[in-house]
């Protein structure tokens, strides 16, 4: 079910993406004056193709981009009353504006998917923290289990996810972590040093380095979904279990639970388990599954803890916002993403982020399948945060790339003349390397993550 989700997500996903971004490229054309000749979606043998005026438009079989094809000298001959309608005959601006226009239409479709997210309501977890772990600088800050977190540098947060986002942002910006937490005995403000705790290198959770987790609370562990084929399924665990003990140890988290699971790969487990009333004992050889460079246990079952409604409204956030407080939401929100990715490009760059984080093809349709499921909210939060990644990686200053054009528009109107064509060729050989090591390095990240 999830294989199926994933595909249909990534397809909607990617398909729509290009098209916006090709349609910015296509609509400030034309505004222009360019003559647009073919207006693609996907590359590879045509599925459906149809015309409309001057312009064919096609979708393509391999849907992993687009294009936009303009009448152009440079690719072969123009007739003489055209000429003024050629794209390389155009001024810099020009020519510019209409290579601009494609990112610019994916951050305006990231600030309307972000408003729609809100206008329709996205629901979150409550900003309420877990016990933290011994040694982590929330521990070492004397924060307890159930502290809630009202705002981070004097920024109001509302959601575990506006925590997370405000937190990579302080730390990105290399600033210290003030947050207001509200405890029993009050509200108080407590500084972490996130930007000195190498928050970003390796692929853990940076707000779990710091101690801060969503507040889990006890109850009965039910086994909501089991794999067929896999270790629980085989030991003849099934949905709906209670389970009560592992090892022979009383558990209440879910948490407890996996973790108990995650540190025997490959090893025998017994769990006491609650079946109609009945108290039994399954034995299971746990499977074996990479994560993060190392081995871990695998039962291939899914847990969760049965909580009263009270537990759960208090857990429980919903975000619905009015059209026009909407609209400023998106803004805001598109914003601070576009600048959160900015940093973490740089400490990239810089060798104080992971380069694992980099997810391609395969990790975008697995989080769209996810997205999907959950709905149309999480899905277009999913489709704002892509649309942006595309924007700003289309704007880089690599040849091949949106940004790379521009920079030789940039070069031309400061010397007064275009670079050489050899010049742009070898240019662009270097860019599509770049671009080439990139993509082979997400495809790895990719296989990594999902099978090893």
């Amino acid at each position: 079910m999830h294989v199926l989700a994933s595909i249909l997500g990534f397809i909607l996903a990617i398909g729509l993406l290009v098209a916006v971004h090709e349609w910015g490229h296509f609509w400030v054309a034309r505004r222009l004056g360019v003559k647009v000749l073919r207006f693609s979606i996907g590359f590879g043998r045509p599925l459906k193709t149809w015309r409309r005026g001057e312009t064919e438009y096609v979708i393509a079989s391999l849907p992993l981009g687009g294009y936009v094809k303009m009448l152009d000298g440079r690719e072969g001959p123009v007739e003489p009353d055209e000429v003024h309608r050629a794209f390389d005959r155009q001024s810099v601006g020009k020519r510019a504006a209409i290579v601009a226009a494609g990112p610019v239409a994916n951050l305006v479709f990231a600030v309307i998917a972000y408003a729609l997210m809100y206008m329709l309501g996205i629901t979150g977890l409550a900003p309420i923290l877990d016990a933290p772990a011994a040694g982590t600088p929330a521990a070492q800050a004397g924060l307890r289990g159930e502290a809630e977190v009202l705002a981070v540098n004097g920024h109001p947060v509302r959601t575990f996810d506006a925590l997370r986002i405000a937190v990579l942002d302080a730390a990105t910006g290399g600033q210290p972590i003030q947050l207001r937490v509200r405890e029993q005995g009050g509200e108080r403000m407590v500084e972490l040093p996130g930007a000195s705790y190498g928050l970003l290198k390796g692929t853990e959770d940076p707000l779990a380095r710091l101690g801060l987790r969503p507040w889990e609370p006890r109850g009965n562990i039910i086994v909501r979904q089991v794999e067929e084929g896999a270790a629980a399924a085989l030991a003849g665990l099934r949905v709906n279990d209670v389970v009560t003990g592992v090892g022979g140890m009383p558990v209440s988290r879910a948490s407890e639970l996996v973790e108990v699971i995650r540190q025997h790969p490959g090893e025998r487990v017994e769990l006491d388990i609650l079946r109609d009333g009945q108290s039994l004992r399954v034995s299971m050889i746990l499977g074996m599954r990479r994560f993060n460079s190392e081995m871990v246990g695998y039962a291939g079952a899914a847990f969760s803890v049965d909580i009263s409604d009270e537990t759960w409204a208090r857990l429980r956030v919903v975000e619905r916002l009015g059209v026009l407080e909407a609209v400023q939401a998106g803004l805001s929100r598109t914003w601070d993403m576009s600048v959160l990715t900015l940093r973490f490009m740089g400490k990239m760059l810089t060798g104080q982020a992971s380069l694992e984080t980099i997810s391609g093809p395969l990790g975008i349709a697995d989080v769209a399948g996810k997205s999907l499921v959950l709905g149309l909210s999480n899905f277009l939060a999913f489709l704002a945060l892509v649309s942006l990644s595309l924007a700003i990686l289309n704007l880089l200053p690599v040849p091949v790339l949106d940004g790379g054009h521009l920079l030789f528009y940039l070069i031309e109107a400061l010397l007064g003349r275009p670079l050489s064509n050899e010049a742009q060729m070898f240019a662009q050989r270097i860019g599509m390397s770049l671009l080439l090591a990139l993509m082979a390095l997400a495809l790895f990240n990719d296989l990594t993550r999902l099978f090893f």
